[in-house]
């Protein structure tokens, strides 16, 4: 039984707020949550309003604050523990396009908190607040900024135009993202020092990095639709998990440094040192994937690429992707001690062709082969039953200075039977072939 359905709630009326409150009949032996309903109060902001329905459920030891349909204009917003925002589905928080509304850098911002939620059918906007002095000159606050929290759920909301990442987490753990929309702004979401994250459902459309972050541990990505002007995941994680997700460019939001809209890389390695990353990035697990006019599937350079040498890759396996329209599928060059692995079961990858504009370097690193697949330092290369398709190329797959070399029904397609097998296996202890 809700409050609104209990003869013993209360009701208190303010400007914008509706505070309930009741206990259920002693059978139950369960209360009621405490409740806030917001409602609007036209073009002026609300962000006092708002805090202190966030702050009453935080003094009642837990509650709700529900937005119904309309618009809230607000600054920053201080969540609080076991506090649910619920954005109903005509639902609108709006921020001020003044950076000196917000403070933390942040639009919604938590620390050490746990147990909260916010959720509904609603909208966030952060507007694209600008902020001269902000990072690159104009970037804003970030949309939803935690640190140190634990045990939070984000569902169903979307979040649109945020002044920096959608999502900044540092230091997290046990958190639930589940059918969140991100429409422009910068990187989706962005975790460093984070665990135990679970992502389903979501839709991300973003101008930078859809996922990124660095020194993360046992994140699971299902089921999700990923665009961007920038990379699938520009990620630093132990136990990766990312299955039957879509991947596709070119991103529908400009990527507004740059000024362009192709999206350069499904996967790339991230783990940069002026962060002093502690952990290896490995066992990552990507399967049932599809990939869709993305320039690259994974590129991953220990010795100069950016953001990319503080700890090495140590093994990545890729289960039944297929990826189309692609200018070079794995591009990797290993650490010295060659402890990169990579396996590929079930794949198939296809050049995009006709392409006219192809271009060598890599954000601000020359490549050091342009071959559609190119690998070096490393331990073991394992492919089977893997399909390559790029026409009229002398060398479609290039492993050069590793330990072993593992090909199990491995198919080039060339578009000409009169052409020598086109591989170089080169410096390399073991190869292994069949079929």
């Amino acid at each position: 039984m809700t409050p609104l359905h209990n003869p013993l709630y209360t009701v208190l009326l303010l400007p914008c707020l509706v505070f309930m409150s009741g206990e259920s009949p002693a059978s139950s032996g369960q209360p009621n949550p405490f409740e806030i309903v917001l409602k609007t109060s036209g073009d002026s902001l609300m962000t006092g309003v708002i805090q202190r329905a966030i702050d009453s459920c935080a003094m009642k030891g837990g509650g709700v604050v529900r937005f119904t349909g309309g618009c809230y204009h607000s600054g920053t917003l201080q969540l609080k523990s076991k506090v649910t925002l619920y954005l109903a589905k005509d639902a609108l928080i709006q921020g001020s396009n003044r950076y000196s509304d917000y403070i933390n850098d942040a639009f919604f911002f938590g620390r050490d908190l746990s147990d909260f939620t916010i959720e509904g059918e609603g909208v966030i906007d952060g507007v694209d607040c600008y902020n001269p002095l902000g990072e690159e000159g104009f970037r804003g606050p970030h949309c939803i900024r935690l640190i140190g929290c634990k045990d939070f759920t984000i569902r169903g909301i979307t979040i649109k135009n945020s002044a920096n990442w959608a999502i900044n987490c540092r230091y997290c753990s046990g958190a639930k993202v589940d059918k969140v929309t991100i429409l422009g702004g910068h990187d989706g979401l962005h975790t460093r020092f984070c665990d135990n994250f679970t992502v389903s459902g979501c839709d991300f459309r973003t101008g930078d990095d859809a996922f990124a972050g660095n020194d993360n541990r046992d994140l699971l990505v299902t089921d999700c639709s990923i665009n961007t002007s920038c990379n699938g995941f520009r990620m630093g994680c132990l136990n990766l998990t990312v299955q039957r997700c879509r991947f596709w460019g070119p991103g529908e939001y400009i990527h507004k440094i740059q000024q362009r809209h192709n999206m350069l890389s499904a996967f790339v390695h991230f783990s940069p040192e002026d962060e002093n990353p502690q952990l290896e990035s490995g066992n990552w697990i990507i399967r049932d994937v599809a990939i869709e006019n993305v320039d690259h599937v994974y590129r991953y350079n220990f010795e100069d690429g950016l953001w990319q040498t503080g700890q090495p890759v140590t093994s990545v396996r890729f289960e039944n992707v297929k990826a189309t329209g692609v200018l070079s599928t794995f591009s990797i060059t290993g650490d010295t001690e060659r402890q990169f692995s990579l396996t590929v079961l079930n794949s198939s990858f296809g050049f995009r062709e006709g392409t006219e504009a192809w271009t060598d370097i890599f954000e601000g690193v020359k490549m050091k082969s342009t071959t559609f697949f190119n690998v070096c330092s490393f331990d073991q290369i394992n492919l089977r039953n893997v399909v390559f398709e790029k026409k009229e190329d002398p060398t479609l797959l290039y492993c050069v200075s590793g330990n072993t070399v593992i090909l199990d029904n491995v198919r080039f397609n060339t578009g000409s039977g009169k052409q020598p097998t086109p591989m170089k296996i080169e410096n390399v202890s073991q190869v292994k072939k069949q079929h």
